[in-house]
């Protein structure tokens, strides 16, 4: 097969994280070239024309690692990818919803999955009351990642104590959801299925993230439902490559967490006995490959 006669895929990222150079070369191992365009540099316009096909992996947590300028640049790389009809996995559209929490939130209730209420947004100069919000709540930057500068609150003192440390960013409040079962759902999805599902359990301080010290237990046993909420869920705000938090409680499946740039360490691919960045690079060459179809169809 003729591949948009070779050229590259390119993946978009803000910090040298392993899983970055890890997809490049399981891309490059299929034969596909690949260029990494580092969106902290100045942004490389002709080197982004040249490629075929673009991967974002550029993460929401980028705003707590000193790396605003590739958010910054993210509006021009969408225009220059949509002057030239570019694809880009995941879409643009994603990454509006990447920097938002309160987005995905709004844009899930109206399609009526559950997920956690919304109480308010701050920022901790400005907005002194939190009139709209009840305790016990959990309190998360509305634009972030990896649990940084997030808490739960069990009252509106300890709310005001932890925000005395926190950044002067806007923050959300909103129900907090008790893990009953005594662990997260996390669930990673490529291409409209679930790919690994696992139980992560909750830490002392009632979150959970692998940072933390999160125990992580193959979930194979995911239930039909959850699965399926899952998918929907992705497909509703056009995610093709992310995952999912999840809590399982009894009155359903609450998605308490969206990540459309879903990140990875070595040694949770050797955990998990399932390579996300090989499935993705996988997933990459697969559409890249389509995209050479569709050109010489209508060439």
């Amino acid at each position: 097969m003729e591949r948009l006669k070779k050229k590259p895929i390119g993946i978009l990222f803000e910090s040298r994280e392993w899983s970055i150079f890890a997809l490049g070369d399981h891309i490059a191992a299929m034969g596909v070239p690949v260029k990494l365009f580092d969106l902290q540099d100045e942004l490389d316009a002709e080197g982004i024309r040249s490629c075929g096909l673009i991967v974002n992996r550029v993460f929401a947590s980028a705003v707590f690692r000193g790396h605003q300028k590739a958010h910054e640049q993210m509006p021009a790389v969408i225009e220059l990818l949509r002057k030239y009809g570019i694809r880009m996995i995941n879409p643009a559209e994603t990454h509006y919803y990447e920097i938002s929490k309160t987005r995905i939130k709004e844009k899930l209730l109206r399609q009526g999955f559950l997920v956690p209420r919304l109480y308010d947004t701050f920022s901790p100069a400005t907005n002194t009351e939190y009139a709209g919000t009840l305790f016990p709540c959990i309190v998360k930057p509305d634009c972030g990642g990896r649990t940084t500068n997030t808490f739960i609150a069990y009252s509106r003192e300890e709310l005001l104590e932890n925000l005395k440390n926190m950044p002067d960013i806007l923050f959300i409040s909103e129900e907090y959801i008790r893990p009953e079962k005594g662990y997260i759902t996390r669930i990673e999805v490529i291409d409209r299925a679930c790919r690994l599902a696992v139980k992560r359990s909750v830490t002392e301080n009632g979150l959970s993230a692998y940072h933390l010290g999160s125990a992580y237990e193959i979930y194979d046993d995911l239930p039909d439902a959850v699965r399926d909420a899952a998918i929907k869920a992705m497909d509703c705000l056009k995610i093709e490559v992310g995952s999912l938090d999840i809590i399982e409680n009894t009155k359903g499946a609450f998605i308490i967490d969206v990540n459309p740039a879903s990140n990875v360490s070595e040694d949770n691919t050797e955990m998990f006995n399932f390579d996300l960045m090989k499935e993705t690079a996988a997933y990459a060459v697969k559409i890249y490959d389509n995209l050479s179809k569709e050109k010489r169809t209508n060439a």
